[in-house]
């Protein structure tokens, strides 16, 4: 394939991230100041931008970099912290346009309005010392040189502008000795024209906007343009070419399924008419509001109506306002008739909650009134409606029902769209493959897939799929997009490839049964004992006695302006090494002689200082004037300055000033990015094991063209036979089955050659596998990890029982380095945890190093061997 042919830039930059030249972190600037805590892959994108920009060999001038991200992963947040990042470069001026006013009104919403709930920024934005404002301009004259400006426009807006200027206008004489940023949203729409033979009017078209840009970005050298989009075609040549350097960062929709943040999206054909499917679909709607409250969550599914025209859509609205209107008992009994998997669901629900059917026509006639139904379709929509369509899921928004043809397909941000029916039964595939309309609305699908943020237990991550591997819990109707259409099996597979293809469907999928041998449900263990496991914390004094207050460095440096040239002789080497040792003199200064009124001023600046955080963090300190004089505070601090020697003795109030905001970012940005928010506890509480450990139906994702063994059982007819063993006859393995990798089922077959030796010194020998059912939390950070086994061994000591509890976690080559952080935790456990005893017994946890039976010649066997042979 052609983009295999080319070194792209993402992957460049990946490979220094995968042998560990790169770590990826996030920087304080965007910590301190975005509203929503970014997630690993936006982290992984900032580490990439800023590893590019400041890497003078890789940066090309004028820079063009491409972020290709899934719908739904975030790209606003990323732009929002790019340009903090820039902004600390010294950039000022932003260009923010894309194809449509629709966007512009949205990304309007989220860097200028602080009230609007999609705002990205905190209230208050502070980039080392200096608060700032993001400030919408016309132009670039007269603009505050501390704010962040922005001008928002189509690209044939800005076009026009710039080609046909008028009063207060932005002009091409803006980017005169001005360094500018070019936001492009929505980039595909570019590359349009990139595939294709172009006519003459495409030429001229493509000629006058792109040459537009082209001439803004060559006005100046530091110029950037940034380009964001999630259906960037990679696999086309021409596309390929043209981003094989420019392509910055790529996490394509099937990584963002994969990495369960959307929701699973499942088709619900039902062959009634559409008004009917219309009904249908709200009884399923109804269905996961109860699951959502039930469950203690105050949710609000909404529902879009697709229709192919305008005209079809505004008569299906006045249809379902009359069929609302007229539901009564006897029209829903006739509805329920139909036998549908997810309907009849929801029916049983229902009855479980003992709802009768009267009130549920009377909750679905309130929830589905008409002030709660709401039409996107006319061109004269206002700009407060294109708000009100972005904040569905705002506690004050009402709306159940969106009507629309064609408006929402793109930069619709809504995360609790849970339905989509298609009021139509058209298709307009050619040969088999799926046509403009079918892709619109696997697009479509691919923006209702958005994953609803919730969470009913503490080890459950908020914005990420909980329920993959348990698809019996009901709570899983609230991880799924139903898409309602009419039952044509050809539709259905036209559909599914146009999914298939963006990544939204995986190619096939398996479900199976992971079953608890009965033996040892009748064990002691199971039935009385624990598993001992740490919780994630706030990093809170006040709840948590581990808290470590964190370090505050006590030397520092910082280089004067000198504000002197010097003339010097090349050849003659006295003259050098006169202005050399001039220009390099140092004084040492201690902030402890310095006048605390004006450390003070200087922190004050910076919001980090605010006494209230500092509190937090510090939680022995008494005042602010103990913060900065104390020796373990600022009070501590030394200062080498440098700069010609009559300047670096005696500075001025000025230089101290400057002096102690450089140290006191320096050390604030330090903190922040170091010492995280979270803690996990060192202390572990027991929990009963048969809480965790049960029954579950399994789903895997599987490729059958590959080898992989993830989601095969070992006890198969086809099976190599360096996986092979029977389980059934191994009462140690307390499950049925194992769905594993071919390094846990490598890990599996290593105990079965090793249990008659550790027989003769235990005894209860049990291994579990851990699908999915409880984390670890890292010390430092609460980083999560989920050990794929635990192990569990009795010993007796003289009079004391000795129960053994390690944690295991196989490991394929390809992935030990970028996940050795849990191996350095794993090994952690031993050493730092906490338990409370109890009576005669003793308990001792111990993680585990990674196993892998073939990595370095063996070495991780041997060390995982010498380690479990030595306890």
């Amino acid at each position: 394939m052609f983009t295999e042919q080319i070194q792209r830039l993402d992957r460049r930059i990946a490979s220094k991230v995968e042998d560990g030249d790169i770590e990826v972190s996030l920087s304080a600037v965007i910590k301190n100041n975005l509203r929503y805590e970014p997630r690993p892959y936006q982290i992984e994108a900032f580490t990439y931008f800023n590893y590019y920009l400041n890497n003078p060999k890789l940066r090309a001038k004028p820079t063009q970099i491409l972020f290709h991200m899934a719908t739904g992963s975030g790209k606003t947040l990323v732009m929002a912290g790019a340009i903090l990042e820039l902004y600390k470069l010294g950039y000022r001026n932003f260009i923010f346009f894309v194809n449509t006013d629709t966007i512009i009104r949205k990304t309007k919403e989220n860097f200028l309005n602080p009230k609007s709930s999609k705002y990205l920024f905190n209230p208050e934005i502070n980039v080392e010392g200096i608060n700032i404002n993001i400030t919408e301009v016309e132009n670039f004259e007269s603009t505050n040189p501390d704010d962040i400006n922005m001008l928002f426009s189509t690209i044939q807006g800005l076009h026009t502008r710039l080609n046909n200027p008028r009063e207060n206008s932005v002009t091409f004489d803006d980017f005169i000795d001005k360094e500018v940023v070019l936001i492009s949203d929505e980039a595909h729409h570019i590359n349009t024209l990139t595939k294709k033979k172009l006519s003459a009017t495409e030429k001229s078209t493509v000629t006058s906007w792109e040459y537009t840009v082209e001439r803004i970005m060559k006005a100046n050298i530091n110029n950037i343009m940034m380009e964001f989009t999630a259906t960037l075609e990679l696999t086309h040549p021409n596309v390929a070419s043209k981003y094989a350097d420019k392509l910055l960062y790529d996490y394509p929709l099937s990584k963002f399924r994969e990495d369960r943040y959307s929701k699973e999206v499942q088709t619900n054909q039902v062959d009634y008419e559409p008004i009917q499917r219309a009904l249908v679909a709200i009884l399923i709607s109804q269905y996961k509001k109860k699951v959502f409250a039930s469950n203690g969550i105050l949710a609000k599914p909404v529902i879009m109506f697709k229709s192919k025209t305008t005209a079809e859509s505004a008569e299906m609205e006045e249809a379902f306002i009359e069929a609302i209107r007229g539901l009564n008992t006897a029209k829903l009994k006739d509805l329920i008739k139909l036998d549908n998997d997810i309907l009849n669901k929801a029916i049983d629900y229902f009855k479980s909650l003992d709802i009768s059917l009267q009130s549920l026509v009377d909750e679905i006639k309130d929830d589905f009134s008409e002030d709660k139904i709401i039409s996107v379709n006319s061109t004269n929509d206002t700009d407060q409606k294109q708000i009100t369509i972005n904040s569905l899921e705002d506690f004050d928004n009402e709306y159940r029902a969106v009507f629309a043809v064609d408006k929402l397909n793109e930069g619709w941000d809504v995360l609790n769209l849970y339905d989509i029916v298609r009021l139509y039964d058209t298709r307009d595939a050619k040969g088999g493959t799926p046509g403009k309309t079918t892709i619109q609305e696997a697009q479509l699908i691919g923006r209702g897939a958005r994953y609803y943020p919730f969470k009913l237990e503490e080890n459950q991550e908020i914005d990420q799929r909980k329920y993959d591997n348990d698809i019996e819990n009901v709570l899983r109707v609230c991880e799924t997009l139903h898409y309602h259409c009419s039952h044509n099996p050809r539709y259905i597979t036209e559909l599914n490839t146009a999914l298939r293809q963006m990544g939204l469907f995986p190619e096939e999928k398996v479900e199976v049964d992971l079953i608890l041998k009965d033996e040892f449900k009748a064990t002691n263990l199971y039935r009385n004992g624990f598993i001992f496991l740490n919780k994630k914390v706030k990093n809170n004094p006040k709840t948590l006695l581990e808290y470590q207050e964190p370090n505050i460095g006590k030397r520092y440096t910082y280089a004067l302006k000198t504000n002197r040239s010097a003339s010097t002789t090349l050849l003659d080497n006295e003259s050098v090494r006169q202005n050399r040792i001039e220009a390099n003199f140092s004084n040492t200064h201690h902030f402890s002689v310095w006048n605390p009124t004006l450390i003070k001023k200087g922190l004050n600046k910076i919001p980090f200082y605010r006494f209230d955080n500092l509190k937090r963090l510090f939680p022995k300190l008494k005042s602010m004037d103990s913060f900065v004089t104390d020796e373990k505070y600022f009070g501590g601090i030394k200062v080498e300055v440098t700069g010609l020697k009559k300047d670096t003795k005696d500075l001025s109030a000025k230089q101290k000033m400057d002096i102690v905001i450089d140290i006191a970012n320096k050390i604030s940005n330090e903190i922040t990015t170091l010492f995280g928010d979270y803690r996990g506890t060192k202390t572990f509480e027991r929990e009963p094991l048969r809480k965790y450990f049960r029954n579950k139906k399994l789903s895997f994702s599987v490729n059958t063209n590959t080898t992989a063994e993830t989601g095969k059982p070992t006890m198969r007819q086809d099976i190599d036979q360096k996986y092979a063993i029977n389980l059934l006859e191994k009462d140690w393995y307390v499950y049925n089955e194992n769905y594993g990798s071919s390094e846990e089922k490598f890990l599996v077959k290593y105990f079965d050659g090793v249990i008659d030796e550790l027989s003769l010194r235990f005894k209860d020998i049990y291994l579990l596998r851990n699908e999915r059912f409880f984390k670890l939390y890292r010390f430092s950070d609460a980083k999560a990890t989920e050990p794929d086994f635990v192990l569990f061994m009795t010993a007796k000591e003289g009079d004391t029982e000795v129960l053994y509890q390690l944690f295991i976690e196989p490991k394929g080559e390809h992935l030990i380095y970028n996940d050795i952080w849990k191996e350095d935790f794993l090994l952690e456990i031993e050493i730092e945890a906490k338990i409370e005893l109890y009576q005669n017994q003793e308990f001792k946890l111990i993680g585990m190093p990674f196993y892998n039976e073939e990595a370095e010649m063996g070495r991780k066997k041997d060390e995982f061997d010498l380690k479990l042979k030595g306890i």
